[in-house]
């Protein structure tokens, strides 16, 4: 995957110098122990997955996102080897979790990687779950680990979308996330599996 992902998103990364708008883009390919742990969740082959090489690009509201979207489709329409194979939308609903984004599967020359376009808020949230992970020793995005810590995302999630949509939350609404806040680190900080590298 990697020849293809890298020469991918170089492409990407070109089309983007006409895009006029903030970005930024990085590319991944999933670890042995990550795709492992998926094919044993999702009861998958490998040849099933499809996010086995990542882009993910970062752009400043969600409304730049579908602007992004559109943007893309055009440029993917004038190439030759670049197709787009599906595309799920998980910002106005999100999953169990919270996550929010939106997810376009590109087929490249026989391979299938997997486009992640997300606002910085959506962005954000990504990357604190991901972090609590880490320090909390259960993986929060497959929905491991206490109800509370759980809540505490989804309900966070809620909010920034909230934000994003240009609707301020209630003052109950931020006094409700800071005591789930309070409640999800008292758990975090009482698990057996807490990470040592705790910051």
């Amino acid at each position: 995957h990697l020849p293809v992902l890298t020469s991918t998103t170089l492409e990407i990364q070109g089309w983007l110098s006409n895009f006029n708008k903030g970005y930024y883009i990085a590319q991944r390919l999933k670890r042995k122990p990550q795709i492992i742990r998926k094919l044993k969740r999702l009861s998958v082959r490998l040849t099933q997955l499809q996010d086995i090489g990542g882009l993910r690009i970062i752009v400043d509201t969600n409304k730049d996102v579908n602007e992004l979207l559109s943007f893309l489709k055009k440029k993917v329409d004038q190439s030759e080897h670049i197709q787009i194979h599906r595309i799920t939308d998980y910002r106005e609903h999100g999953r169990d979790t919270g996550y929010r984004a939106l997810h376009v599967i590109l087929s490249v020359n026989g391979y299938k990687l997997e486009l992640q376009i997300r606002s910085k808020i959506q962005h954000y949230w990504a990357e604190s779950i991901e972090r609590t992970s880490i320090i909390y020793g259960y993986y929060l995005k497959e929905s491991e680990g206490s109800n509370i810590v759980l809540d505490y995302f989804q309900n966070l999630a809620k909010i920034f979308n909230e934000i994003e949509a240009g609707r301020k939350p209630s003052p109950a609404h931020k006094i409700a996330l800071d005591r789930a806040r309070d409640s999800a680190i008292r758990v975090i900080e009482s698990s057996d599996k807490k990470s040592i590298f705790n910051a």
